[in-house]
């Protein structure tokens, strides 16, 4: 087989390992610990969850850089307890402990004043906090969510005197302020991201499917050294909704018609931050008068979302600014007057970093926008006699704006 000679300017020449330099991630343990003593907690314990999905990993990614790919193993099977867990105890005052489900863990990488690994992860965690004297104290449990009931149920009764409290929003509350060396993270994993779309986006005519769109983007990312969330579609007859609930959401078999649209979010990361954008193209590129409607209305919706970003307002004000467009868009009234079965998402953007995270461009986020947040900004339409359409931007806020990032051409049409 030949060389494939592949490069993205800004990807393939920076190393997503050195994106981030390990002392930042220091500095965001002594973050932490502020936060918790503020909240007047002795220490937290940071739970996530790795396996190979990339969703339930960011506050540990953050604080920690690191990331567990062993898969999911029950507890009941005896074999271990939280496999595919790792947890981070982080008391305010003493030594930061890591406890791990894996061997294999990166010394370069990994920061943490002491790692421990081991297939039984619950019982080591208990021990960590113990040796960290936080046995018996009040301890904020951050990532629950990330949890299992068997994690948690396990952790309490190894430590029966101490207290523990939900912080889950303690951690993510400092992602979303992002240092210059995430967003140049963020800009290099948004490039990935749009290399990837436009490879998915350029074979999309009458008789491709949607598995070959799929194969394209996904090929683009694994090349690049990226990691692969998801690339959630649907197209034809399905397309009025978001995806097309299965796994995978693609479709290997039916081959798209003219007149088809086919809609893609792509999601996924390098060197640990995200993108999370999509476009949207009618396969032929002829749509119909009614699909050209919605398609410009999804446009006009975000752009006007993109433009009320910057620093000072607040993230319900800039959803204010995109639902004033929505308003002046006779189609979008009729569609949430009609059966539309993309209801269910009803903000207009949100945050991304390490993770999905605030701020939500939504009407009740009163967060204030500063320089250097990454936002995704997006709306889908979709009614079953019509079909759907989706758009997304990714960008960062300026001193001086929003600087959309994700570099796809908007309209395929």
């Amino acid at each position: 087989m030949a060389i494939d000679v592949f490069t993205i300017p800004g990807v393939t020449d920076v190393d997503p390992e050195g994106l981030i330099p390990l002392e930042e991630f220091r500095e965001r343990q002594e973050k932490a610990r502020a936060a918790a003593a503020e909240q007047g907690l002795d220490g937290i314990v940071v739970w996530s969850r790795g396996g190979g999905p990339v969703d339930q990993a960011a506050d540990l990614i953050y604080l920690s850089n690191f990331y567990t790919q062993q898969p999911f193993i029950a507890d009941h099977v005896g074999i271990g307890s939280a496999r595919c867990h790792g947890a981070l105890v982080l008391p305010v005052n003493g030594p930061s402990v890591l406890v791990i489900d894996i061997p294999w863990w990166r010394k370069d990488l990994t920061v943490a004043d002491d790692v421990r690994p081991g297939n039984d992860v619950v019982p080591l965690v208990a021990d960590a906090l113990r040796s960290a004297g936080l046995d018996g104290k009040r301890i904020g449990v951050v990532g629950a969510s990330m949890m299992t009931a068997a994690a948690y149920l396990g952790m309490v009764e190894a430590s029966p005197s101490t207290t523990f409290e939900r912080a889950d929003e303690l951690v993510e509350q400092l992602r979303i302020y992002k240092s210059p060396a995430e967003v140049q993270a963020i800009r290099a994993a948004v490039a990935l991201g749009s290399a990837s779309v436009k490879a998915a986006f350029d074979v999309i005519a009458p008789g491709v499917t949607k598995a070959d769109a799929a194969a394209e983007g996904a090929y683009v990312i694994a090349k690049a050294g990226g990691a692969w969330y998801d690339s959630p579609c649907a197209s034809g007859p399905s397309s009025h909704f978001f995806t097309w609930a299965r796994m995978p959401s693609w479709d290997a078999r039916r081959p798209l018609r003219p007149g088809d649209a086919f809609h893609m979010d792509s999601y996924g990361s390098f060197g640990g931050y995200y993108w999370d954008f999509g476009r949207v193209r009618v396969a032929g590129d002829d749509p119909s008068p009614l699909q050209r409607q919605m398609m410009e209305a999804n446009i006009a919706i975000v752009n006007a979302v993109c433009e009320a970003i910057k620093p000072g307002v607040l993230a319900c004000d800039a959803h204010a600014a995109g639902a004033a467009v929505a308003a002046e868009h006779p189609i979008v009234a009729e569609l949430e007057e009609s059966d539309s079965d993309t209801e269910g998402f009803p903000a207009l953007g949100h945050g991304f970093g390490v993770g999905f995270e605030g701020p939500w461009i939504a009407p009740t986020d009163r967060t204030e926008l500063v320089a250097g947040m990454a936002i995704a900004c997006e709306t889908l339409f979709g009614r079953a006699d019509v079909g759907g359409t989706f758009f997304e931007q990714n960008g960062v806020v300026t001193q001086d704006g929003f600087e959309v990032l994700s570099d796809v051409q908007e309209r395929y049409w």
